[in-house]
């Protein structure tokens, strides 16, 4: 049987536009950043803050997928006087359930001299429910 040209072009096409709906599944947009420096007063009985420290949030941007991905690009700032160890545990994300979550990846321990400021990406992991802030101790009120 002889495959005609048009329809080996009609399951290229096929092919390729399945395989491009498969890699938006993955594209990160900016969520609303109006919302960022909001104060929020969900319940939070169980006492979830971050790690005291002496960082602060200078600024954030968070993205998230079609599929629930959340993503926040960060500039963290060290506050004090010498240079301190910047881990995981210093940062969260409130999520609009009320939650608060660690970032789930942060390459490593990151070292910052007094007043050094540093963007960082930070994954949160997949949820359904959209970020609506970054913040570390130094940033609760």
């Amino acid at each position: 049987m002889k495959i005609q040209p048009f329809m080996l072009l009609a399951v290229i096409t096929g092919g390729l536009s399945c395989f491009a709906a498969q890699a938006n599944d993955e594209v990160l947009s900016v969520d609303q950043v109006a919302l960022q420096g909001m104060p929020f007063s969900f319940e939070n009985d169980a006492k979830v803050r971050p790690k005291n420290s002496d960082f602060s949030v200078v600024n954030s941007v968070l993205m998230s997928s079609e599929q629930g991905r959340r993503v926040a690009v960060v500039t963290i700032r060290n506050d004090a006087s010498g240079s301190r160890i910047l881990q995981a545990e210093h940062i969260m994300a409130l999520f609009a359930d009320g939650r608060r979550v660690a970032p789930i990846s942060l390459a490593e321990n990151i070292k910052l001299e007094d007043g050094e400021q540093r963007s960082l990406t930070l994954s949160f992991g997949e949820d359904n429910f959209p970020i609506l802030s970054i913040f570390t101790s130094n940033n609760l009120n």
